[in-house]
């Protein structure tokens, strides 16, 4: 049993030492990653970031773009990224650091440069974001000062991926934004409400309107008068005297039993 125990014993400090020895690798391995992405940032903040600089307020110029966006970006990077190159780029990467260039520039201006001709930048920091190291600096335009900010791979090339240039705003200009987009707000605010107050004022109507029709349907139609034609009495045509004469003489024959009207004269006759 003792030397069960024994042996068990041993194989655990065997394997603590194992697992020492590996810890210590890897922290040397960590070590010497950790210098190489040092230099990295070194290189790039001492070097790479201002020809990066250059070369997009170069490609940005109005003579000059026009001629760069018809390169694709491939072709881009067989030109930059030869044996005289002073860094390396990513074709679709320097487009879009020259982009942002041309059109910031319309705002802050052409960017200064001193007597000896190099651009007026200020600190340039850099920092390790997983696969990128993202480089910044200050740099100083006609219209007031700029943001850099350079993307490169974190790599032993550090190829240039992406970047931009931002207008850097003065106290005045954010609070003038600040004041004009509070005004926005608000008048979209008080425009909405009173159309609501409107809307809500009108449901009031509603019962009137249909009070009125339900009137104006159930009110019984009125006859139309018909005006009756006048009728002309017609006129009676007096009879002939002659057979008026005729019959009174017939009676009056008649009655005295004769049968001859030759001897009876009418004078005249009197209507009643």
């Amino acid at each position: 049993m003792k030397k069960i125990v024994a042996l068990l014993c041993t194989l655990l400090c065997v394997l603590s030492l194992a697992a020492c020895a590996e810890t210590e690798e890897e922290k040397g391995i960590k070590q010497q990653a950790v210098l190489l992405q040092q230099d990295r940032i070194t290189l790039i903040t001492s070097g790479l970031f201002n020809e990066a600089v250059k070369n997009a307020d170069m490609l940005s110029e109005q003579d000059v773009y026009p001629k760069f966006v018809n390169f694709g970006n491939e072709e881009l990077e067989a030109i930059f990224n030869s044996e005289q190159a002073s860094f390396l780029i990513d074709g679709h990467g320097l487009k879009t650091v020259v982009e942002s260039f041309k059109l910031s520039k319309q705002q802050t201006g052409a960017l200064k440069v001193d007597d000896a001709g190099s651009i007026m930048l200020g600190t340039v920091t850099a920092e390790i974001k997983g696969q990128q190291i993202i480089a910044h600096a200050e740099v100083q335009c006609e219209r007031g000062n700029a943001d850099i900010e350079m993307i490169f791979s974190n790599d032993l090339f550090c190829r240039l991926e992406g970047g931009s240039l931002n207008a850097k705003s003065t106290f005045a200009e954010l609070m003038e934004k600040a004041g004009l987009n509070t005004l926005i707000g608000m008048g979209t605010v008080f425009a909405v409400l009173i159309l609501i107050s409107l809307i809500i004022a009108l449901f009031g109507l509603i019962p009137k309107i249909q009070a009125a029709f339900s009137e104006k349907e159930e009110e019984p139609k009125k006859p139309e008068v018909v005006n009756a034609p006048v009728v002309t009495p017609a006129v009676v045509e007096e009879e002939d005297d002659t057979e008026l004469v005729a019959v009174i003489a017939a009676a009056i024959a008649a009655y005295e039993g004769s049968t001859n009207t030759d001897g009876f004269v009418v004078r005249s006759i009197r209507r009643r």
